[in-house]
């Protein structure tokens, strides 16, 4: 198990470090990967990684890794930012319980899907509220994070 973190995840991370990125970059690289590897929206995190990656001129591979990293988070917090999207916009008649998702089929699938429709939309809306000032804070965060532990031949090749 050791041995599959170290050579899974570690060395890749490690691997990014080697490849000439500035602190500056490789945090925001973190920071965007971060970020969009908790969409509550299963399947969007390489599409929407990669066109953010590109547009600012970040390392894509980097960042789809560092999302593809987020997945255990994204399951997690889905259902958190539907409950939340859920409450922000007044869909208080939405109930998630297991129980209530089979009745809802079972009475009325095409109504059921719906609802569901209408309650993962709400997710995604609350992740894109949160998405940028968490990204701001992650970046911030990783920022001195990479610039002390940043090999200094990578620094001052980034500079020059």
């Amino acid at each position: 198990m050791k041995e599959f973190f170290r050579r899974r995840i570690i060395q890749p991370m490690l691997n990014l470090l080697k490849q000439g990125m500035s602190p500056q970059k490789l945090a925001a690289t973190v920071a965007v990967g971060s970020v969009v590897g908790v969409i509550p929206m299963l399947g969007a995190t390489t599409v929407l990684g990669t066109a953010i990656a590109a547009r600012f001129r970040l390392n894509i591979a980097a960042t789809v890794l560092v999302s593809y990293l987020m997945q255990p988070f994204q399951i997690l917090l889905a259902l958190p930012f539907i409950k939340l999207g859920i409450s922000w916009f007044g869909l208080d008649e939405l109930q998630l319980t297991f129980d209530e998702m089979t009745a809802m089929f079972r009475s009325d699938w095409l109504n059921a899907l719906n609802k569901l429709w209408q309650a993962n939309l709400a997710g995604i809306s609350a992740w894109a509220i949160l998405a940028l000032p968490s990204g701001l804070v992650l970046y911030f965060i990783f920022l001195p994070v990479f610039k002390r532990f940043l090999p200094q031949t990578v620094v001052a090749e980034a500079k020059g």
